[in-house]
């Protein structure tokens, strides 16, 4: 996440390493130069690399292997400090940038166009002083002015004094008759800030903004230049954004498919470029295709030393690997504390990665990889970690080859043999940059919906924020748009994912965008789903519509630890022609919510795919241009309602933030849980009925954490049951009892608000089994929910173990009441021991009895409407009465929030309600709910 629209990953080179738990058989060979320690088996086959690939591009693969990569005719966005299409990973760029002109949206390619800009010698000039203003509450001060006749941009700068105490920030807005809009903002932290090429309408009122939200008293000046544009630009129809697109993609298949850059703090860019690397790295997360770490799996040669390294005896394992000019190659271990390096053919270090003791995570394959720019044969050397003991060094298992061409291969964008070490999560989804942060961010929500027709937008990265979250003064006011913008950019069918922020603590997670109730809020994890120490929690908020507070985050996501980064595509030199810079094929690594995000955002990408191509009924999605607020919302619901919690399975890797066990409810600290793509794209697209065998394990990335499928439901109630019916795995003999595995049913056609999950029945499989029930929606047209099993815990067990817990999954349809229901839940945040009233209702189509899931903690007032609790799942039920067949019933009663609290605000998960005709209990939709409480 960039803080204060400024990166604030820690920015490392060096990659660590997991011991993946699971056995890899190899055959006997040659290939090594030099050894130290036991004897060492190779192969050179091409189905071997699999395990020495990116822990991102292994998970990912379970979705490609249910058929979806991403389409080549759908974009996935972000607005970060660029794309560097000269990298093979997010290149080719087609040619055509995006710019706005009035209220449209066009496209031109500058390499066709002939134009100069000169100065009309108009100017604009103003000075003044800005009184003090505070974080919480901020300040505006506006200089109003029309432009003159004839003229086409404005160049802009802002100037203070003095420098020391202030930090401004900068805004000019147009005049559209009725309301003011935000045509450019500058918010970089530095002076001057500045508005370049900014695009005006001639003889129309504008007005420059200064906007402080901690300053002393400060006297300004602003300075503005006015240019015309001598020349013909040539527009284009929305045809050539994916004309070269069309069928089988090889190497020359765009993959940057627009550029758009009307202002930027990062500089001004006629083609994808990205003077800081952010972007670009967040992009070849998202989609990259692998083409520049394509493994040629014909010479790719693993070995399996199982062998200590020895410092005092200065002992290495070394091989040589011959490489061509134009390719690459990469070395790989998994170990314990060791080092690896890369040298050239003349000897001379090229890469290297180092692993120390300070490493906590045992389970990240190590890698060192570099394109080649002479032919020869390349060293990979394993050594001791420097400044580790000498005996403590160990090498389990190494992999080593060349990479292809990258000219040559579209590596994963194909289901092939040619599969990239550092791929995407969705590779042949095509990719749009809007170069800046804020700035394009308001202009993609005024004008989201040509965005969304001309680009086939599904979704959009925002990995930044404000530093410590928005000011609080503003979030509701003037001071920030983006939450707004945001919600106009739903509305027009495209879902935002933001990251949470890095601020280290639990009460600073819903700065602007990830406040916005839209957008989907992302925690960063480490390699096995422990929460990063780094990563901002979440409290209350509220954002320009809300009246009442709601939480944050969403969910959560791999983006590394400070000790274990996140590889992805490397930038170039953004000034300097290729020609004049070694090979743009590197990569690079960077830990932070910034880098969660684009792995939820890929992610999304290919389950829109899947909603679009197959999903079930109430499940697909339509084409970008027809996608409405309500499709954004049932691909978002997706997305949570498959997370699974981690408090007992990472437990051992939660970094300084332990989440609570919350039965299908929010975490302040994780949401609904760990993102789990494989599942989600299950819901959408895989009918459940009858009997299937299922396994959950905690194996990552190779095990699945959840499994889940629809029900397409008419006139009856849907029943299922999971049950637990064995373990297997290498280390299944560390568990100590059956797993945990809860059971949801969740309304797939009707989210709850802004898109949350909406729970229709649960039950917490504590003793290994769990059966649920829910009620088909009164009213006729049939209803689809969605069954999710979550595995919630292994006792004895802990992700990175080889366990696997194998499960019957049951689905039936029966005879049975319909109904439909709703729940008011208005109390705002409350505090400790505070009266609140619960209000449900119920139209069922029979006579049932009726009843209401509560969390344990909270005391009910009238005890004789008690039933009992479930001290294992964390939940009481009260016992509401009957209600009558054809009619609406409302049901009250008082509840007492909780006074033992954590010092975190928190949700707690109310409902859903219950019903029963005789047959059983059954879950109706639009029941569930939730009340905040302030643990302050």
């Amino acid at each position: 996440m960039a803080q204060s629209e400024e990166s604030g990953e820690e920015h490392r080179v060096e990659l660590t390493r997991r011991t993946l738990m699971q056995a890899m058989g190899v055959a006997a060979g040659g290939g090594l130069l030099g050894t130290a320690g036991s004897s060492v088996a190779s192969a050179a086959t091409g189905d071997t690399h699999d395990a020495f690939r990116n822990w991102r591009a292994i998970e990912a693969q379970k979705v490609w292997d249910r058929g979806y990569r991403g389409r080549s005719d759908r974009t996935i966005a972000l607005t970060d400090s660029g794309l560097d299409a000269r990298h093979p990973d997010i290149g080719p760029w087609n040619g055509v940038k995006a710019f706005t002109e009035g209220d449209e949206l066009k496209l031109t390619k500058p390499a066709n166009n002939d134009v100069s800009r000169v100065k009309s010698g108009e100017t604009e000039q103003y000075t003044g002083t800005m009184s003090s203003g505070t974080f919480a509450t901020g300040e505006e001060k506006h200089v109003e002015f029309v432009t003159p006749s004839d003229v086409d941009e404005l160049d802009s700068t802002l100037s203070w004094s003095p420098v020391d105490q202030n930090d401004l920030e900068f805004r000019l807005d147009v005049w559209t008759g009725s309301r003011w809009e935000t045509e450019a903002r500058a918010a970089t932290g530095s002076q001057p800030e500045k508005l370049l090429q900014i695009p005006v309408e001639s003889e129309t009122k504008y007005r420059y903004v200064i906007e402080a939200y901690l300053n002393t008293t400060t006297d300004y000046e602003i300075s503005g230049t006015y240019y015309d544009i001598e020349g013909t630009v040539t527009t284009y129809d929305d045809s050539v954004v994916f004309e070269d697109t069309s069928g089988t993609p090889t190497a020359d298949t765009p993959k940057a498919v627009g550029w758009y850059d009307a202002e930027s703090r990062y500089g001004l860019y006629d083609r994808p470029r990205d003077p800081n690397g952010h972007g670009s790295h967040c992009s070849s997360i998202m989609g990259g295709t692998g083409r520049a770490s394509a493994i040629d799996g014909s010479a790719f040669t693993t070995e399996q030393p199982e062998t200590a390294l020895s410092k005092v005896t200065n002992a290495t394992l070394t091989y040589g690997v011959d490489v061509e000019a134009g390719t690459g190659l990469v070395g790989a271990a998994y170990g314990e504390l060791v080092e690896l390096r890369l040298y050239d053919p003349d000897g001379n270090q090229i890469d290297s990665s180092g692993v120390g003791v300070d490493d906590s995570s045992t389970w990240d394959v190590n890698t060192v990889e570099q394109p080649a720019t002479v032919s020869g044969t390349y060293t990979f050397e394993i050594a001791p970690a420097d400044g580790e003991d000498a005996s403590a060094a160990y090498v389990e298992r190494v992999g080593y080859g060349p990479f292809l061409d990258p000219d040559a291969t579209a590596a994963d964008r194909l289901d092939g043999p040619t599969d990239g070490v550092h791929t995407g999560f969705a590779p042949d989804q095509s990719l749009l940059c809007l170069q800046g942060l804020s700035g394009p961010a308001e202009d993609l929500g005024r004008f989201a919906g040509q965005f969304a027709d001309t680009f086939n937008m599904r979704a959009v990265n925002m990995s930044w924020g404000y530093v410590g979250g928005l000011p609080l003064g503003a979030a509701a006011g003037t001071f920030d748009r983006i939450p707004a913008v945001i919600k106009d950019i739903a509305q027009e069918g495209i879902l935002t994912l933001a990251a949470a922020g890095n601020a280290a603590t639990p009460v600073n997670g819903n700065g602007s965008p990830a406040i916005a109730d839209e957008a989907v809020s992302v925690v960063a994890t480490g390699p096995l789903d422990g929460i990063s120490g780094y990563s901002s929690g979440g409290i209350g908020g509220i954002d320009e519509d809300e009246e009442e507070a709601y939480m944050k985050p969403d969910v959560s996501a791999p983006g590394g630890t400070l000790t274990d980064v996140i590889t992805a595509g490397k930038n170039g030199q953004a000034d300097v022609s290729e020609s004049e810079q070694p090979p743009i094929r590197d990569y690079t690594g960077k830990a932070g919510t910034s880098m969660a995000t684009p792995f939820t955002t890929g992610a999304t990408g290919l389950v829109a795919q899947a909603m679009e191509e197959d999903g079930g009924p109430r499940l697909g999605l339509p084409a970008p241009a027809d996608t409405t607020l309500d499709d954004v919302f049932r691909l978002k619901q997706l997305l949570l309602a498959t997370a699974s919690e981690t408090v007992f399975t990472a437990a051992p890797y939660h970094r300084a933030k332990t989440p609570t066990y919350d039965f299908g409810g929010r975490d302040p600290y994780e949401g609904f849980g760990r993102l789990n793509p494989d599942a989600a794209v299950d819901a959408a697209t895989r009918e459940l009925s009858g009997t299937t065998s299922e396994q959950l394990g905690l194996d990552l990335p190779t095990d699945s954490r959840a499994v889940a499928g629809y029900v397409d439901l008419g006139v009856g109630e849907l029943e299922a049951s999971v049950e637990f019916t064995g373990y297997e795995g290498s280390d299944a003999d560390v568990t100590d009892g059956v797993p945990h595995v809860d059971l949801f049913v969740y309304d797939g056609g009707a989210p709850a608000e802004h898109g949350e999950p909406n729970i229709v029945d649960r039950a917490a499989g504590v003793a290994g089994s769990a059966s649920v029930s829910a009620a088909e929606q009164r009213g006729g047209g049939g209803s689809t929910y969605l069954v999710v099993a979550k595995l919630v815990d292994v006792p004895g067990g802990a992700n990175g173990d080889d366990v696997q817990a194998n499960v019957d999954l049951t689905v039936d349809k029966r005879a049975g009441v319909r109904a439909r229901g709703n729940r008011t839940e208005d109390d705002g945040v409350l505090g400790a021991g505070i009266t609140s009233t619960v209000e449900v209702t119920v139209e069922p189509d029979a006579d049932v009895a009726v009843r209401d899931v509560i969390p344990e903690e909270w005391t009910v007032l009238s005890d004789d409407i008690l039933l009992g609790t479930d001290e294992e799942a964390g939940v009481t039920y009260v016992d509401l009465g009957d209600a009558p067949a054809g009619e609406q019933t409302t049901f009250t009663y008082e509840v007492e929030s909780p006074t033992d609290l954590l010092d975190l605000s928190k949700a707690h998960l109310f409902g859903p309600v219950q019903v029963d005709d005789g047959s059983g209990w059954s879950g109706v939709s639009g029941t569930t709910g939730t009340k905040t409480v302030d643990g302050d």
